[in-house]
Protein backbone atom coordinates (compact mmCIF):
# COMPACT_ATOMS: atom_id res chain seq x y z
CA UNK A 1 0.00 0.00 0.00
CA UNK A 2 2.85 2.72 0.64
CA UNK A 3 3.26 3.51 -3.18
CA UNK A 4 -0.37 4.11 -3.99
CA UNK A 5 -0.54 7.75 -2.89
CA UNK A 6 2.51 8.59 -4.93
CA UNK A 7 0.31 6.95 -7.73
CA UNK A 8 -2.83 9.17 -6.83
CA UNK A 9 -0.75 12.21 -7.15
CA UNK A 10 0.86 10.91 -10.41
CA UNK A 11 -2.23 10.87 -11.81
CA UNK A 12 -3.46 14.10 -10.45
CA UNK A 13 0.05 15.27 -12.20
CA UNK A 14 -0.97 13.86 -15.50
CA UNK A 15 -4.86 15.67 -15.43
CA UNK A 16 -6.72 12.46 -14.58
CA UNK A 17 -8.51 11.47 -11.53
CA UNK A 18 -8.37 8.15 -9.99
CA UNK A 19 -10.15 5.14 -8.91
CA UNK A 20 -9.08 2.57 -6.51
CA UNK A 21 -10.53 -0.98 -6.95
CA UNK A 22 -10.71 -4.01 -5.34
CA UNK A 23 -12.41 -6.80 -2.82
CA UNK A 24 -13.93 -5.12 0.64
CA UNK A 25 -11.36 -4.83 3.39
CA UNK A 26 -7.93 -4.85 0.78
CA UNK A 27 -7.53 -0.86 2.49
CA UNK A 28 -9.29 1.38 -0.19
CA UNK A 29 -11.17 3.31 2.56
CA UNK A 30 -8.56 4.01 4.74
CA UNK A 31 -6.05 4.80 2.28
CA UNK A 32 -8.24 7.87 0.92
CA UNK A 33 -9.12 8.44 4.19
CA UNK A 34 -5.56 9.29 5.35
CA UNK A 35 -4.57 11.24 2.40
CA UNK A 36 -7.45 13.13 3.10
CA UNK A 37 -6.26 13.91 6.44
CA UNK A 38 -2.64 14.58 5.18
CA UNK A 39 -4.08 17.09 2.41
CA UNK A 40 -6.43 18.70 5.57
CA UNK A 41 -2.55 19.03 7.18
CA UNK A 42 -0.35 18.75 4.35
CA UNK A 43 3.26 18.54 5.88
CA UNK A 44 5.90 21.34 4.78
CA UNK A 45 7.40 20.68 1.58
CA UNK A 46 6.39 20.01 -1.81
CA UNK A 47 7.17 16.13 -2.00
CA UNK A 48 4.72 13.68 -2.11
CA UNK A 49 3.59 11.11 0.79
CA UNK A 50 3.90 7.67 1.25
CA UNK A 51 1.63 5.94 3.85
CA UNK A 52 3.01 2.88 5.62
CA UNK A 53 0.10 1.61 8.06
CA UNK A 54 3.07 -0.84 9.67
CA UNK A 55 5.21 2.09 11.01
CA UNK A 56 3.03 3.54 13.92
CA UNK A 57 5.51 5.83 14.75
CA UNK A 58 6.50 7.55 11.51
CA UNK A 59 3.26 5.88 8.92
CA UNK A 60 4.22 9.09 6.32
CA UNK A 61 7.73 9.20 4.75
CA UNK A 62 8.72 11.45 1.71
CA UNK A 63 8.70 9.58 -2.25
CA UNK A 64 10.80 10.99 -5.36
CA UNK A 65 7.08 12.41 -6.72
CA UNK A 66 6.40 15.77 -5.85
CA UNK A 67 2.41 16.78 -4.56
CA UNK A 68 1.58 17.53 -7.97
CA UNK A 69 -1.79 19.52 -7.12
CA UNK A 70 -1.83 23.20 -5.98
CA UNK A 71 -1.65 23.83 -2.51
CA UNK A 72 -3.46 24.71 -0.17
CA UNK A 73 -6.07 22.28 -1.40
CA UNK A 74 -10.09 22.00 0.01
CA UNK A 75 -10.94 18.67 0.78
CA UNK A 76 -14.59 16.82 0.60
CA UNK A 77 -15.65 13.77 1.55
CA UNK A 78 -18.56 12.24 0.32
CA UNK A 79 -20.10 8.93 0.02
CA UNK A 80 -22.63 8.00 -2.64
CA UNK A 81 -25.45 5.09 -2.11
CA UNK A 82 -28.46 4.24 -3.75
CA UNK A 83 -30.64 7.69 -2.67
CA UNK A 84 -27.96 9.97 -3.82
CA UNK A 85 -28.55 11.66 -6.82
CA UNK A 86 -27.71 14.82 -8.86
CA UNK A 87 -29.36 17.11 -6.76
CA UNK A 88 -26.17 16.34 -4.20
CA UNK A 89 -23.70 16.18 -6.25
CA UNK A 90 -24.13 18.83 -9.04
CA UNK A 91 -26.82 20.85 -8.50
CA UNK A 92 -30.70 21.10 -7.40
CA UNK A 93 -33.47 23.75 -7.00
CA UNK A 94 -35.13 23.73 -3.36
CA UNK A 95 -38.77 25.57 -2.51
CA UNK A 96 -38.44 28.30 -0.15
CA UNK A 97 -41.43 30.59 0.98
CA UNK A 98 -41.91 33.95 1.60
CA UNK A 99 -44.61 36.51 1.41
CA UNK A 100 -44.97 36.38 -2.48
CA UNK A 101 -45.60 32.77 -2.46
CA UNK A 102 -43.28 29.21 -3.18
CA UNK A 103 -40.34 29.73 -5.32
CA UNK A 104 -37.48 27.36 -6.12
CA UNK A 105 -33.72 28.24 -5.46
CA UNK A 106 -30.91 27.32 -7.27
CA UNK A 107 -28.49 24.66 -4.44
CA UNK A 108 -24.77 23.75 -5.79
CA UNK A 109 -23.67 20.13 -4.68
CA UNK A 110 -20.47 18.80 -4.20
CA UNK A 111 -18.94 19.06 -7.90
CA UNK A 112 -20.37 22.42 -8.93
CA UNK A 113 -19.59 24.25 -5.34
CA UNK A 114 -15.83 22.79 -6.06
CA UNK A 115 -15.70 24.84 -8.81
CA UNK A 116 -17.38 27.82 -7.40
CA UNK A 117 -14.31 27.66 -4.76
CA UNK A 118 -11.22 28.25 -6.92
CA UNK A 119 -13.45 30.83 -9.18
CA UNK A 120 -14.25 33.05 -5.63
CA UNK A 121 -11.51 35.41 -5.91
CA UNK A 122 -11.07 35.30 -2.25
CA UNK A 123 -11.04 31.41 -1.80
CA UNK A 124 -7.88 30.28 0.14
CA UNK A 125 -7.52 27.59 -1.57
CA UNK A 126 -5.88 26.17 -4.84
CA UNK A 127 -7.26 23.30 -5.95
CA UNK A 128 -10.46 20.99 -4.54
CA UNK A 129 -9.92 17.51 -3.96
CA UNK A 130 -13.27 15.43 -4.21
CA UNK A 131 -13.08 11.94 -1.77
CA UNK A 132 -15.78 9.80 -3.31
CA UNK A 133 -16.23 6.42 -1.18
CA UNK A 134 -18.35 3.50 -2.76
CA UNK A 135 -18.38 5.24 -5.80
CA UNK A 136 -20.47 1.99 -7.41
CA UNK A 137 -22.99 2.01 -4.83
CA UNK A 138 -25.40 4.94 -6.55
CA UNK A 139 -25.77 5.36 -10.08
CA UNK A 140 -22.67 7.19 -10.92
CA UNK A 141 -23.66 8.65 -14.48
CA UNK A 142 -26.90 10.08 -13.20
CA UNK A 143 -25.22 11.65 -10.21
CA UNK A 144 -22.61 12.93 -12.70
CA UNK A 145 -24.75 13.90 -15.61
CA UNK A 146 -23.54 16.48 -18.19
CA UNK A 147 -20.84 17.06 -15.59
CA UNK A 148 -19.58 13.61 -16.64
CA UNK A 149 -17.70 15.96 -19.33
CA UNK A 150 -15.93 17.61 -16.69
CA UNK A 151 -14.09 14.79 -15.12
CA UNK A 152 -12.08 14.93 -18.75
CA UNK A 153 -9.49 17.80 -17.95
CA UNK A 154 -9.31 18.84 -21.79
CA UNK A 155 -12.60 20.06 -21.42
CA UNK A 156 -11.76 22.43 -18.37
CA UNK A 157 -10.66 25.80 -17.99
CA UNK A 158 -6.64 25.88 -20.00
CA UNK A 159 -7.73 22.41 -21.47
CA UNK A 160 -6.98 22.03 -25.10
CA UNK A 161 -10.98 22.52 -25.45
CA UNK A 162 -12.70 24.32 -22.94
CA UNK A 163 -16.13 23.93 -23.00
CA UNK A 164 -19.05 26.20 -21.12
CA UNK A 165 -20.46 24.62 -18.24
CA UNK A 166 -24.22 23.89 -18.88
CA UNK A 167 -26.33 25.52 -16.88
CA UNK A 168 -29.71 24.94 -18.21
CA UNK A 169 -31.82 24.97 -14.54
CA UNK A 170 -30.24 28.71 -13.88
CA UNK A 171 -31.62 32.17 -15.22
CA UNK A 172 -29.52 34.46 -16.79
CA UNK A 173 -29.71 38.29 -17.05
CA UNK A 174 -26.94 40.72 -17.96
CA UNK A 175 -24.70 38.38 -18.37
CA UNK A 176 -24.66 36.33 -14.94
CA UNK A 177 -26.97 34.17 -13.45
CA UNK A 178 -29.74 33.88 -10.72
CA UNK A 179 -28.00 33.94 -6.87
CA UNK A 180 -26.85 30.68 -6.38
CA UNK A 181 -26.53 28.97 -2.62
CA UNK A 182 -23.52 27.21 -1.43
CA UNK A 183 -23.03 24.55 1.14
CA UNK A 184 -22.14 26.72 4.40
CA UNK A 185 -24.44 29.55 3.69
CA UNK A 186 -22.81 31.31 1.39
CA UNK A 187 -23.89 32.43 -2.32
CA UNK A 188 -22.72 33.42 -5.49
CA UNK A 189 -23.23 34.51 -9.08
CA UNK A 190 -21.96 32.27 -11.73
CA UNK A 191 -20.92 34.36 -15.26
CA UNK A 192 -22.34 33.52 -18.82
CA UNK A 193 -19.77 31.29 -20.19
CA UNK A 194 -18.26 30.12 -17.31
CA UNK A 195 -15.40 26.93 -17.67
CA UNK A 196 -15.18 24.70 -15.46
CA UNK A 197 -11.90 24.57 -13.26
CA UNK A 198 -8.50 22.45 -13.93
CA UNK A 199 -7.75 21.95 -10.49
CA UNK A 200 -10.77 20.17 -9.17
CA UNK A 201 -9.70 16.30 -8.35
CA UNK A 202 -11.51 13.10 -7.82
CA UNK A 203 -10.30 10.30 -6.23
CA UNK A 204 -13.11 7.46 -5.94
CA UNK A 205 -13.44 3.88 -4.52
CA UNK A 206 -15.31 0.68 -5.98
CA UNK A 207 -15.88 -2.82 -4.59
CA UNK A 208 -15.50 -5.10 -6.63
CA UNK A 209 -17.30 -7.71 -5.40
CA UNK A 210 -21.07 -6.32 -4.45
CA UNK A 211 -23.82 -7.31 -6.72
CA UNK A 212 -26.02 -4.90 -5.39
CA UNK A 213 -23.70 -1.79 -6.39
CA UNK A 214 -24.50 -0.60 -9.92
CA UNK A 215 -21.89 -1.14 -12.28
CA UNK A 216 -19.48 1.95 -13.87
CA UNK A 217 -19.80 2.53 -17.67
CA UNK A 218 -17.42 2.99 -19.74
CA UNK A 219 -17.74 6.26 -20.47
CA UNK A 220 -17.84 7.19 -16.72
CA UNK A 221 -14.51 4.39 -16.34
CA UNK A 222 -12.47 5.83 -18.91
CA UNK A 223 -11.86 9.35 -17.59
CA UNK A 224 -10.33 7.46 -14.36
CA UNK A 225 -6.95 5.98 -13.76
CA UNK A 226 -7.60 2.82 -12.04
CA UNK A 227 -5.38 1.76 -8.95
CA UNK A 228 -5.73 -1.90 -7.97
CA UNK A 229 -6.09 -2.98 -4.50
CA UNK A 230 -5.15 -6.50 -3.66
CA UNK A 231 -5.08 -8.23 -0.24
CA UNK A 232 -1.60 -7.92 1.01
CA UNK A 233 -0.15 -10.75 3.04
CA UNK A 234 2.64 -8.75 3.90
CA UNK A 235 0.45 -6.28 5.87
CA UNK A 236 -0.94 -8.95 8.13
CA UNK A 237 2.82 -10.77 8.54
CA UNK A 238 3.74 -6.99 9.30
CA UNK A 239 0.48 -6.65 11.46
CA UNK A 240 1.27 -9.90 13.28
CA UNK A 241 5.22 -9.02 13.22
CA UNK A 242 6.06 -12.20 11.29
CA UNK A 243 8.81 -12.73 9.40
CA UNK A 244 7.05 -13.84 5.82
CA UNK A 245 9.79 -15.87 4.45
CA UNK A 246 10.11 -17.92 6.93
CA UNK A 247 6.94 -18.66 7.65
CA UNK A 248 6.67 -22.56 6.67
CA UNK A 249 4.50 -24.53 3.90
CA UNK A 250 2.53 -26.95 5.30
CA UNK A 251 3.40 -30.52 5.14
CA UNK A 252 2.60 -33.70 6.40
CA UNK A 253 4.99 -33.30 8.90
CA UNK A 254 5.09 -30.13 10.32
CA UNK A 255 0.73 -28.80 9.93
CA UNK A 256 0.08 -29.94 13.70
CA UNK A 257 2.90 -27.00 14.49
CA UNK A 258 1.91 -24.34 12.80
CA UNK A 259 0.97 -21.31 15.22
CA UNK A 260 -2.30 -19.04 15.32
CA UNK A 261 -0.97 -16.27 13.44
CA UNK A 262 1.21 -18.44 10.50
CA UNK A 263 -1.79 -20.58 10.19
CA UNK A 264 -4.51 -17.64 9.74
CA UNK A 265 -2.04 -16.16 7.36
CA UNK A 266 -1.54 -19.59 5.06
CA UNK A 267 -5.01 -20.09 5.48
CA UNK A 268 -6.36 -16.60 3.96
CA UNK A 269 -3.26 -17.16 1.63
CA UNK A 270 -5.03 -21.02 0.52
CA UNK A 271 -8.35 -19.54 0.28
CA UNK A 272 -7.85 -16.48 -2.03
CA UNK A 273 -5.95 -19.09 -4.69
CA UNK A 274 -8.86 -21.14 -4.88
CA UNK A 275 -11.20 -18.19 -4.69
CA UNK A 276 -9.42 -16.28 -7.72
CA UNK A 277 -9.37 -19.74 -9.50
CA UNK A 278 -13.02 -20.66 -9.08
CA UNK A 279 -14.75 -17.13 -9.41
CA UNK A 280 -11.68 -14.92 -10.26
CA UNK A 281 -9.50 -12.60 -8.46
CA UNK A 282 -11.88 -9.44 -7.94
CA UNK A 283 -14.01 -12.05 -5.47
CA UNK A 284 -10.77 -12.31 -2.98
CA UNK A 285 -10.88 -11.54 0.91
CA UNK A 286 -9.38 -8.91 1.94
CA UNK A 287 -6.67 -8.77 4.63
CA UNK A 288 -8.69 -6.50 6.74
CA UNK A 289 -11.25 -8.86 7.32
CA UNK A 290 -8.37 -10.76 9.69
CA UNK A 291 -6.48 -7.31 11.39
CA UNK A 292 -9.22 -7.98 14.02
CA UNK A 293 -7.21 -10.80 15.31
CA UNK A 294 -4.73 -8.60 17.55
CA UNK A 295 -0.60 -9.62 18.15
CA UNK A 296 -0.62 -8.05 21.85
CA UNK A 297 -2.52 -7.34 24.47
CA UNK A 298 -2.36 -4.46 26.78
CA UNK A 299 -1.20 -5.57 30.55
CA UNK A 300 -2.03 -4.14 33.92
CA UNK A 301 0.93 -1.93 34.21
CA UNK A 302 -0.07 -0.76 30.74
CA UNK A 303 2.47 -1.99 28.53
CA UNK A 304 2.15 -4.16 25.38
CA UNK A 305 2.17 -7.79 25.95
CA UNK A 306 1.69 -10.39 22.94
CA UNK A 307 -1.14 -12.15 23.05
CA UNK A 308 -1.39 -15.49 24.82
CA UNK A 309 -1.40 -18.23 22.16
CA UNK A 310 -4.70 -19.44 23.27
CA UNK A 311 -6.37 -16.40 22.93
CA UNK A 312 -4.87 -15.69 19.32
CA UNK A 313 -6.67 -19.28 18.46
CA UNK A 314 -10.21 -18.16 20.13
CA UNK A 315 -9.98 -14.66 18.25
CA UNK A 316 -8.94 -16.39 14.84
CA UNK A 317 -12.03 -18.88 15.19
CA UNK A 318 -14.28 -16.15 16.08
CA UNK A 319 -13.24 -13.97 13.48
CA UNK A 320 -13.62 -16.80 11.36
CA UNK A 321 -17.19 -17.39 12.86
CA UNK A 322 -18.18 -13.45 12.30
CA UNK A 323 -16.53 -12.22 9.58
CA UNK A 324 -14.41 -14.50 7.18
CA UNK A 325 -16.76 -17.60 7.20
CA UNK A 326 -20.19 -15.23 5.87
CA UNK A 327 -18.05 -13.80 3.14
CA UNK A 328 -16.95 -17.15 1.41
CA UNK A 329 -21.02 -18.01 1.82
CA UNK A 330 -21.79 -15.09 -0.09
CA UNK A 331 -19.31 -16.25 -2.75
CA UNK A 332 -19.97 -19.60 -2.71
CA UNK A 333 -23.61 -19.22 -3.01
CA UNK A 334 -25.50 -21.83 -5.31
CA UNK A 335 -21.93 -23.75 -4.95
CA UNK A 336 -22.26 -25.92 -1.86
CA UNK A 337 -20.06 -28.95 -3.61
CA UNK A 338 -16.91 -25.81 -4.23
CA UNK A 339 -17.25 -24.68 -0.62
CA UNK A 340 -16.91 -28.21 1.28
CA UNK A 341 -14.27 -29.36 -1.14
CA UNK A 342 -12.39 -25.63 -0.25
CA UNK A 343 -13.09 -26.57 3.65
CA UNK A 344 -11.65 -29.90 3.38
CA UNK A 345 -15.28 -31.62 3.87
CA UNK A 346 -14.43 -34.94 2.16
CA UNK A 347 -10.76 -35.34 3.27
CA UNK A 348 -10.78 -34.24 6.90
CA UNK A 349 -7.61 -35.17 9.28
CA UNK A 350 -6.95 -38.50 9.59
CA UNK A 351 -7.83 -38.40 13.53
CA UNK A 352 -9.50 -36.44 15.92
CA UNK A 353 -12.40 -33.88 15.54
CA UNK A 354 -12.64 -31.66 12.90
CA UNK A 355 -15.14 -28.51 12.50
CA UNK A 356 -16.73 -28.58 9.37
CA UNK A 357 -18.41 -31.92 8.50
CA UNK A 358 -21.68 -32.90 6.44
CA UNK A 359 -24.86 -32.20 7.96
CA UNK A 360 -26.28 -35.43 9.46
CA UNK A 361 -30.35 -36.68 9.89
CA UNK A 362 -31.13 -38.32 13.31
CA UNK A 363 -33.26 -40.70 11.03
CA UNK A 364 -30.28 -42.47 9.40
CA UNK A 365 -31.78 -42.82 6.32
CA UNK A 366 -31.21 -39.42 4.92
CA UNK A 367 -28.18 -39.15 2.76
CA UNK A 368 -26.91 -35.55 3.18
CA UNK A 369 -24.60 -33.20 1.07
CA UNK A 370 -24.69 -30.07 2.98
CA UNK A 371 -22.33 -28.68 4.95
CA UNK A 372 -23.53 -28.84 9.26
CA UNK A 373 -23.49 -25.71 10.92
CA UNK A 374 -20.89 -24.39 13.16
CA UNK A 375 -19.38 -21.88 15.25
CA UNK A 376 -15.81 -22.37 15.77
CA UNK A 377 -15.23 -20.52 18.22
CA UNK A 378 -17.77 -23.18 20.16
CA UNK A 379 -15.26 -26.02 19.76
CA UNK A 380 -13.13 -27.70 22.19
CA UNK A 381 -9.56 -25.93 21.90
CA UNK A 382 -8.05 -28.86 20.38
CA UNK A 383 -10.24 -29.42 17.29
CA UNK A 384 -9.99 -25.17 17.01
CA UNK A 385 -6.05 -25.80 16.61
CA UNK A 386 -6.61 -28.97 14.60
CA UNK A 387 -9.16 -27.62 12.51
CA UNK A 388 -7.69 -24.58 11.34
CA UNK A 389 -4.38 -25.69 10.69
CA UNK A 390 -6.12 -28.49 8.08
CA UNK A 391 -7.68 -25.92 6.60
CA UNK A 392 -3.85 -23.97 5.96
CA UNK A 393 -3.41 -27.42 4.27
Amino acid sequence: MADKIDEIFASWGAGRNVLLYGPPATGKTRLISQLFQSLQKPPDGSRGILFDPSDAASPFSRPTQPITIPLPAKVVWTTFHQSYGYEDFVLSLRPTMDSEGTRLEPWAGVFLDAALELADEDSEYESVVIFIDEVNRGNAARIFGEFMTFLDFDYRDGGSVPLPVPLRQLTFADGASEELHRPGGASTTIPDGFTFPRHVYVVATMNSVDRAAVPIDSALARRFDRIEMRPDLDALASHWRLNAPAIPTPTEDNWETLGPFETAYLVLDRLNVVIASDLGSEFELGHGLLTPIPATATAADGSEQPIAEADAWRSLSKTWDDVLFPQLEDRYSGRPEQLMELLHVDTAPPTGDYAWTLRASKSGTAEARALAPVRTSELPFDTIKRSFRWLAR
